[in-house]
Order: C-alpha cells, then sequence, then structure tokens
C-alpha cells in the first residue's frame, strides 16, 4: 500500500520546489555581467531602451543610441537587429534561429572577461545624424545582483510560481482525482517555461549559448507540458470520456514534437512549435464540446464545466492570440510573451474561484483557507529575503524588520482579508457540546443509537453521513481529514462523515479526540440504561410470581367456593385479566399477530353477544410488527375501549377494525355504522372512553384522529410507531 502524503507536507514540498526554481533563475540571471541597460532589435544594431544610473554605462550612452558593434583584443563583432530578440522562438526556421545562438556565444565570449569595446551610432535628433560611430571602452566590474535584476524578471517569476502553487494546492487535498493531477501538471509545466523565459528575457546584451538554449528548451518543453496536460485535463474532467488512458498518447505526442523540434526535423519553426500548440488548443476546444454534450443532463456538472471552461480557455485563447497568431502570419505579437503570462495567472485564479463557487475537482471552500496560509507561509519565507538583497541589510538587522513587518503590519491585514474573503468557517467548541450531548442521551423517547448519530450531525455538521458495513473500533480520519469514521454505538457497523461544517473545514485530531471521548460517555449511558432494563426485567418477574401465586390462588378459591354464580363469573374475568397481565409482564417482545389473535376472538365474542356483525383484519405488512408488552396491553386496552363505547353508544350493526403498517408505524381504523359523532362533537369534550383511548396514544407518542365515514356512523383512527414505548 502507498504511503498517503498529508496535505501539508505535499504544500511544505512544494514552497520547496517553488523556491528552489526561485533560486535557481537568480543565480543563473546574476552570473551575467552588470550592465544594467535595456535593448532592443534597433535599424542597423541593437538599440538602448534604458540605462540604469548605477550602470557602468551610464553618460556614455543613451536611451536611443544603438550599438553597432563590439569588440575585445582582436576579435570584433558587427551587431544586427536579431541579436536583441529577447524570444529566440520568435524566428519563423530554424536558420535564424541557430545563427541566433551562435552568435550568442560570441557576444558573451567578449563581454564576459569585464572587458570590452562597442560603436555606438548617436541618434538624438533624427535631422543631425552622425554616421561615423564611436568607440567606446567599458569596465564592468562586477556581476549582476539579485537587487540589479529588473521588475520584468520578477514579475515573471511571481507569475510562474502562483501557477505552479496554486495547482500544488489544488492537488494536495484530491491527489487519488486526475483531474487535479494534470490541472496541477499544467501549472508546472507553464511554471517552468515562464521562469525559463525570465531568466533569458531580461538579459542586458548575451547569455551563454548553451545556457540560453537549454533554457529556451526549458521552455519550449513546459509549454508543451501544459498544452498536452490541459488538454489530458479535459479528457477526465468533469466526466471521463471513455476508459482510455489518454495521458500515455499525451506523453507521447509530447516526447514526439519536443524531439522532431530539438533534433530540427523539419525546417519550419512555426509548425514544430506554434502550430503544435494551436492543434493541442483545438484539441482542447473539442473535448469541451463533448464534454458539454456529455453534461447536459447534470446541471451540477454542467455549471462546473461552463466555470471550468470559461477560465481556462480564457487564458489559453488570449496567450494563443495575443501572441502566438501573429507570428504564424509574420506579424509582431500584439503582446510580448514575458508580460502575456499574466494570463495563465488568471486562468488559475478563475479556477481557484470555482473552486469556491463549483467544487471544482470536488475540493469545497475550505481550500481558500488552506491556500491563505500557503501563501503566509511564502510570504514570510520571502519577506526576509526581500530585505535582505534589496536593501542590503545584515542577516540580523532584516530579521528584527521582517519581524516588526509581519507582526505589526502583515498579520492583521491578513486577518481582514481572511475575515472579509473567507466564509465562515467558525465553529462552536466541541467540548461544550458534550454536556448537551449527554443530557440527549437520556432521553427515553429515542434509543442510544439514534441519539448517537444525531449528536455526530450536531457536533460536525457534514455535507454527507453514510453507513458503512465495515465495522470500526475507533474513530479514524479519512483522505487527510475530509471524512471521518466513527463506529455506531451498539451495532458492528461504522457511520462515514464527510466534510466538516458542510465544507468548511477539514476534520482533525481534535475531533477524533472528541468522538473518542464522546464515545466512552454514551457508552456509560448505553450500559446505564441496560441495567435499568435489567433491574425492570427482574422486577417484572418477581411481580408475575407474586400475582400468579398469591392473587391467581385466591381468585381460584373464589371461583371453586363460591355459590354467588354472578360472583364465581367476576372472578373468572379478572383471573383470565391476571393471566394477560402475568404473560405481559413475563414475556420481552410481541409480534402483532399474536396480540391479533387475542383480540379478534375476544371481539367476537363480544359482538356476537349483542348480535353485531365484526370485520376484523391485519395486513400481511403488519402482522411481523414487534411491541413491547406495555405497548401491547395498551393498544388491547384502546381495542377494548372502542368496542365498549360503539356497543352501548352507537346502535351500530357492523363494526370494522383495520390494522396495517405504514412506514413505521401502526395504523389502527376503527369504525362503525351506527348514529355517528354528535354535531357539536369537539377534541375538548371528549366522553371518558375516547379522552383514555387519546391518552394511551399519546403515551406511546402515537396520535389519534376522530373522522365520520362516506357511509355514515363513526370513525377512530390512531396512528402508533413501532418503537413507540419511551425508553430509560
Amino acid at each position: 500500500m502507498s504511503r498517503q502524503w498529508p496535505p501539508s507536507r505535499i504544500l511544505s514540498a512544494g514552497i520547496v520546489i517553488g523556491l528552489a526554481l526561485l533560486l535557481t533563475a537568480v543565480y543563473l540571471a546574476t552570473s551575467a555581467p552588470y550592465l544594467e541597460i535595456g535593448t532592443e532589435p534597433g535599424h542597423e544594431g541593437v538599440r538602448i531602451t534604458r540605462v540604469h544610473k548605477s550602470s557602468p554605462l551610464a553618460g556614455m550612452v543613451e536611451p536611443g543610441d544603438e550599438i553597432i558593434a563590439i569588440s575585445r583584443d582582436n576579435l570584433e563583432l558587427q551587431l544586427e537587429p536579431f541579436d536583441a530578440v529577447l524570444e529566440p522562438d520568435d524566428s519563423s526556421h530554424f536558420g535564424p534561429y541557430n545563427r541566433f545562438f551562435e552568435r550568442q556565444g560570441v557576444i558573451w565570449s567578449i563581454i564576459s572577461q569585464g572587458n570590452f569595446s562597442f560603436a555606438v551610432q548617436r541618434n538624438y535628433d533624427e535631422r543631425l545624424i552622425n554616421y561615423e560611430p564611436e568607440w567606446i571602452t567599458v569596465s564592468v566590474p562586477r556581476n549582476t545582483r539579485p537587487s540589479d535584476l529588473p521588475v520584468s524578471f520578477w514579475y515573471q517569476t511571481m507569475c510562474g510560481l502562483a501557477i505552479l502553487w496554486m495547482g500544488i494546492a489544488a492537488w494536495a487535498f484530491a491527489r487519488h482525482e486526475r483531474g487535479p493531477f494534470f490541472y496541477t501538471m499544467a501549472g508546472l509545466g507553464i511554471a517552468i517555461a515562464i521562469i525559463a523565459s525570465a531568466i533569458y528575457t531580461t538579459r542586458s546584451l548575451a547569455f551563454p549559448a548553451d545556457l540560453f538554449l537549454s533554457l529556451s528548451r526549458a521552455n519550449q518543453f513546459g509549454a508543451m507540458l501544459f498544452a498536452g496536460a490541459g488538454t489530458t485535463l479535459l479528457w477526465y474532467y468533469p466526466t471521463r470520456i471513455s476508459a482510455f488512458r489518454f495521458e500515455r498518447l499525451m506523453y507521447a505526442l509530447v516526447a514526439l514534437i519536443l524531439a522532431a523540434n530539438w533534433g530540427q526535423w523539419l525546417d519550419s519553426l512555426d509548425l514544430l512549435a506554434r502550430v503544435t500548440l494551436l492543434a493541442w488548443a483545438v484539441t482542447d476546444i473539442v473535448l469541451a464540446v463533448i464534454q458539454w454534450r456529455r453534461t447536459r443532463f447534470e446541471p451540477v456538472e454542467r455549471a462546473r464545466l461552463k466555470w471550468f471552461v470559461y477560465a481556462w480557455f480564457s487564458g489559453v485563447i488570449g496567450y494563443l492570440g495575443l501572441v502566438i497568431a501573429p507570428q504564424l502570419v509574420s506579424k509582431p505579437s500584439l503582446i510580448h510573451q514575458q508580460y502575456a503570462w499574466g494570463l495563465f495567472v488568471l486562468t488559475y485564479l478563475g479556477i481557484a474561484l470555482g473552486i469556491v463557487r463549483y467544487r471544482l475537482f470536488d475540493l469545497d471552500r475550505w481550500i481558500l483557507m488552506a491556500w491563505f496560509w500557503f501563501a503566509c507561509g511564502i510570504l514570510i519565507l520571502l519577506l526576509d529575503g526581500i530585505l535582505l538583497v534589496w536593501l542590503n541589510l545584515q542577516h540580523a538587522l532584516s530579521l528584527v524588520i521582517s519581524v516588526i513587518i509581519v507582526g505589526w503590519i502583515y498579520f492583521p491585514l491578513r486577518q481582514v482579508l481572511l475575515s472579509k474573503l473567507l466564509p465562515s468557517s467558525r465553529r462552536e467548541d466541541l467540548w461544550e457540546q458534550l454536556s448537551r450531548m449527554i443530557s440527549h442521551a437520556f432521553d427515553a423517547h429515542h434509543s442510544v443509537e439514534q441519539q448517537w448519530k444525531s449528536a455526530m450531525q450536531r457536533s460536525f455538521n457534514p455535507l454527507h453521513t453514510r453507513r458503512k458495513s465495515l465495522f470500526c473500533k475507533d474513530p479514524c480520519l479519512l483522505d487527510d481529514g475530509l471524512r471521518l469514521r466513527v463506529p455506531l454505538i451498539g451495532e458492528g457497523s461504522s457511520l462515514e462523515l464527510s466534510y466538516a461544517n458542510h465544507g468548511h473545514r477539514l476534520f482533525d485530531r481534535e475531533d477524533v479526540q472528541f468522538t473518542r471521548q464522546a464515545m466512552t460517555l454514551f457508552s456509560y449511558v448505553q450500559q446505564y440504561r441496560e441495567s435499568f432494563r435489567q433491574g425492570v426485567r427482574t422486577e417484572r418477574e418477581r411481580v408475575a410470581r407474586d400475582l400468579h401465586d398469591d392473587v391467581g390462588a385466591r381468585l381460584l378459591s373464589i371461583i371453586y367456593r363460591t355459590e354467588d354464580s354472578e360472583l364465581a363469573i367476576l372472578a373468572r374475568e379478572c383471573l383470565h385479566e391476571l393471566r394477560d397481565v402475568i404473560q405481559g409482564l413475563q414475556k420481552q417482545t410481541v409480534t402483532l399477530d399474536q396480540s391479533f389473535s387475542r383480540w379478534h376472538s375476544e371481539a367476537r365474542e363480544r359482538c356476537e353477544l349483542f348480535g353485531v356483525e365484526l370485520d376484523m383484519s391485519l395486513s400481511p405488512q403488519a402482522s411481523n410488527m414487534i411491541f413491547t408488552p406495555r405497548t401491547d396491553r395498551n393498544l388491547t386496552s384502546i381495542v377494548r375501549e372502542f368496542l365498549s363505547n360503539t356497543l352501548r353508544h352507537a346502535k351500530a350493526s357492523r363494526i370494522t377494525i383495520r390494522l396495517d403498517k405504514f412506514t413505521e408505524y401502526l395504523v389502527l381504523d376503527t369504525s362503525d355504522d351506527g348514529i355517528g359523532w354528535p354535531p357539536d362533537m369537539t377534541y375538548s369534550h371528549l366522553g371518558i372512553g375516547l379522552y383514555s383511548i387519546r391518552e394511551r396514544c399519546e403515551e406511546l407518542r402515537g396520535q389519534m384522529a376522530l373522522y365520520s365515514p362516506i357511509n355514515g356512523g363513526a370513525g377512530v383512527r390512531c396512528l402508533i410507531p413501532e418503537q413507540g414505548e419511551a425508553q430509560p
């Protein structure tokens, strides 16, 4: 069995991976000589767009000047406009692409030694152009520092890290699903592409040819991995289109495309680098249409798909339309690649909002809280480094300033944001609920098992509660806190609670400890109830013996010794009633078919004495219902009382009694064809007999209703729960 890593470890690993990428990017970007100039393709050479005041070229050149040649010792190179392109992939064919890297190697060999000369063509005024270039020698005293790196470098790096960390944060809580996995893989791919781009697109003049080529290929690899993983994601989410393992085809296609690109099997860079990306996008659209049709009868999945498609294609189509498509028609990109990366950040932010609103990838709102804490940890780690690098502070001083900023500014602002943006996830202290749980557990109208289920529902407010046949001895966490499995008291099964507080938080160890303590208290309640029942059974048996041995014997003496026939009949009736009472005390449960036989025999005798027809029936569904002796006695009294009332007052020729089962209730329906209820009959003016019937129904937690049959007469309907008698 594979080891299950908790989300906290995966998030920590994601932070480590992201920081490793950041440090690698900073290390490579700062390995170049410190020139601190911005360049772009010029008319004849490389045009200067900016010069930092601390640059070794400050005062020597101005924005608008063009560097047309560089030299060192006996090596001189005429610069070309294409030497200043930020992205070598902008070339449509491999010829200029390969030549670019060859020239980058020569330029690097000249400027990397510290001293070199360059020819500048001044161009302050188009009307006064000096065609004679001016040669200037410059000395570069040091390499670039992190604080020297331009804003575009940090912008691209933060875009890549934000996408990477949002992907990892989603996968950390749903590692068993394919959708989040490929969502994270796509994020990893685009993060690699963006960070590689951040390194070489912010170079001052040149980079080592081998390193530059490796970074360019890393950019291509990341872009293809993002495109392939994104297509695979739409294959699996929100529904799996077929059983085919699409990722195998994706891996093969990505490897084939990269091999053809890096091996330059074709001369067209457009075909291998840009058309392939468009092909992946077209495939995405086809799969999205298929998913749309598959979810037409599933409104929830359709809503999730709609949000996901909007978020995903807003970034993908925006990037392709603004960057890739113009290059295919030999036009410059509408927005440069290094700024277009922000579109993918918006895509991942949109999906994050979809998780909050539509539970994309079956994740819940509580993941937003995890993302906040995840971001908080990253910011705290980076803050000291930022102060140290940009302000050139000593380690101890930067640590002190970091603590002050974090404690007095950052944490209060973060709490305000959390209270404003996050759904309420506060939970009542579980331990304060124990007293209420125990008081409910002693409620005599419900069993301990029912009270335990209700207590778990009230304590955790789960979105889903499922009963499992799997035996569970001790409460335990499942799926890193998504679910909590608790034993069912008195049963050999368990209860599985999913998504605590309606999905606003995870189950944790405190919940396990609380559940374990609550189980202990409920077991005490169960033991008390069992002891109470045992005491009741023992007392019933004693009373039954005393009635049989004492009262029964005396009644038999009266029957055999008296000469008064009426007294003998009365004594026999009392003895018959006494035997019923004794049997009720001795029995633990009574099935309804046993009671029905006794009721039917007695009712038939009484109706025959009065010349009344009896129609009494028991449905097969109700025949197996089980009642306690106390409930049986109450039902017997209800049937007798109705018969007595009808025979005395109704002037009926027919009595109908029906016993049926409705869900977990016994329906006792009695009616006659007599004179019916008085016109002024109300529940507040019931006679003694009807009042007695209603009281017995209420004692059994049932209900009584009076009605008038269509054919005349009077009717009484009683609804009695099968577990009607209050339990100790």
